[in-house]
């Protein structure tokens, strides 16, 4: 595993083949190519991502900044709804047992389980998702813990984040919101903030 803050192939591959699209179909010059990414970008655009291999998140924030620029007209909600798009993905494929927790939420509701009772679990299958940054980068520490300043909604924190990327952030947020709302929980359940350089927090919006 690299010592360069680096993530899974698997988080990154379409977001690859997107930038070789806009490049192969001429809606970015060369010469803005250039200027946004680096020779070794190219090399491994060209090349192709390996789901299984590792890549310097800086990579990803380049491409990330290419494609939110030029196809999300600038906005990071467009990274938002990226990430939003890779969580349901990753649950379609079943790529990740910790996010069967979906499933087991839609019966939860369906047994009438209280409200007390959701948060309880909710937190539980938290802490399996959160487990998933173990498996796709190779830095931060995340742990879920009750948000000190509401009792009934949980804080999400990354710790070692000094190299986790704006557009990395905003990607996770949209990911995370989304298996939330398979959850039943609706949109906008989450918002990220940093504090500090090294420490990311991603805080819920409302109660369950």
């Amino acid at each position: 595993m690299p010592a360069t803050p680096s993530m899974k192939g698997s988080l990154i591959s379409e977001l690859a083949t997107d930038v070789r699209k806009l490049i192969t179909d001429g809606k970015v010059s060369q010469a803005e190519v250039e200027r946004r990414l680096t020779p070794e970008d190219l090399a491994i655009l060209d090349s192709g991502i390996m789901v299984s291999g590792w890549y310097d998140v800086q990579f990803y924030a380049r491409c990330s900044r290419l494609v939110r620029d030029i196809l999300g007209r600038g906005s990071n909600e467009y990274l938002f709804r990226r990430g939003a798009d890779r969580g349901k993905a990753l649950i379609d494929a079943g790529l990740y047992q910790q996010m069967d927790y979906a499933n087991r939420a839609k019966v939860q509701l369906q047994q009438g389980v209280s409200s007390e009772e959701r948060f309880k679990n909710f937190g539980r299958d938290l802490k399996l998702l959160v487990t998933l940054s173990r498996s796709l980068l190779n830095f931060t520490q995340w742990s879920t813990i009750v948000d000190p300043a509401h009792n009934d909604r949980y804080l999400i924190v990354v710790e070692g984040a000094e190299g986790y990327p704006d557009e990395l952030a905003w990607a996770t947020e949209g990911l995370i919101d989304s298996i939330s709302a398979i959850h039943g929980m609706g949109n906008r359940m989450w918002r990220h903030r940093r504090v500090g350089k090294d420490r990311i927090e991603f805080q819920m919006t409302r109660a369950i």
